[in-house]
């Protein structure tokens, strides 16, 4: 299973926990081939931090929320392996998305997912835990392929449970990430 860090970023610029500026995130992320960036602007007023990932060399998994197809399209040219769709993406976008896009494309999901938006369209799954994993968290994703489990905390994340599951890796804050 692979372990990989989460980064959030907010105003250009990565933030720990407390919304503060990270001084030595880049240290921090030295010893991983790929990050996940969390882009708190994309997220909240559709703005996406663009220019930031064309300044990460790394593989990069990007959380900005996009809305349009032209939304993942500004995301891919800025450099984005893997990209993370929202449930709330405009349903009659999904075909032209998965006729056009040619990088990775993962559907983040929640207990609340509709049946029909879990295709085989998607490269994967992720899933949010924004707290500790419980058996309605356990029940809904035990069966599910090719999932990533992005945490806000590695506390929330139960390894020993995961384990003897099909879990593809568990992404988690780069401040909690083992030297």
């Amino acid at each position: 299973m692979k372990k990989f860090p989460l980064i959030y970023v907010y105003g250009g610029k990565v933030i720990d926990e407390n919304g503060r500026k990270m001084k030595d995130w880049k240290e921090k992320i030295d010893r991983f081939g790929e990050i996940y960036i969390m882009d708190l602007d994309g997220i909240s007023k559709n703005e996406p931090n663009l220019d930031f990932y064309q300044s990460i060399f790394k593989r990069k998994w990007i959380d900005a929320y996009p809305r349009r197809f032209e939304d993942v399209m500004d995301i891919v040219v800025a450099g984005a392996d893997r990209i993370i769709i929202r449930e709330e993406f405009a349903e009659k976008e999904m075909k032209k998305l998965f006729d056009n896009v040619e990088v990775e494309l993962y559907l983040s999901l929640s207990a609340d997912t509709p049946e029909h938006y879990i295709s085989n369209d998607w490269s994967g799954f992720v899933y949010l835990l924004n707290r500790a994993m419980d058996i309605r968290v356990k029940e809904f994703i035990s069966n599910l392929q090719n999932l990533y489990i992005i945490a806000r905390r590695r506390d929330y994340i139960d390894f020993e449970w995961i384990e003897d599951r099909d879990i593809q890796g568990v992404v988690y804050p780069v401040w909690e990430m083992e030297e």
